[in-house]
């Protein structure tokens, strides 16, 4: 772990997490590599790390990562706890159906995410439209 880095390993996660950013890592070079946090970083934003050992496997790294991103799927649900505290929700996620769990199939999915309070409103346009085009108030002369 680089000890002279301005941020955590887990400091780099929660705010990935919070801007519900995937991250995959591709680690290039060997002995100053910590492959360790690459993979926790990537694992749990539900991306993964690469450590490719030459150009051609630097290849099938970017492949792999483009297949991945062009054939993702996007899983909602409702959760039972409504509450909006900020506070993070682990989640899991596993194949039932019995055909695709013979397959081996492997699952990359963020493990959690934080319960944030709706966002405020946004302005209204024409409110905010008409506030800036009106001239600023000159002061009163005594």
């Amino acid at each position: 772990e680089n000890s002279n880095s301005s941020l955590k390993k887990e400091d780099v996660i929660e705010a990935a997490l919070k801007a519900n950013t995937i991250i995959y890592c591709v680690g290039i070079g060997s002995g100053t590599l910590d492959e360790g946090a690459l993979k926790k970083i990537s694992e749990r934003t539900g991306g993964r790390a690469y450590f490719p050992e030459d150009e051609t496997e630097l290849g099938v790294a970017f492949a792999q990562i483009q297949q991945e991103l062009r054939s993702q799927y996007l899983v909602t649900y409702s959760p039972a706890n409504k509450a909006r505290d900020n506070s993070y929700r682990q989640l899991r996620i596993e194949i039932v159906n019995p055909v695709l769990k013979k397959q081996k199939l492997k699952l990359s999915y963020r493990q959690g995410y934080f319960a944030r309070p709706p966002a405020p409103p946004a302005p209204n346009n024409r409110t905010t439209n008409r506030t800036l085009a009106k001239p600023p108030r000159r002061p009163k002369r005594k």
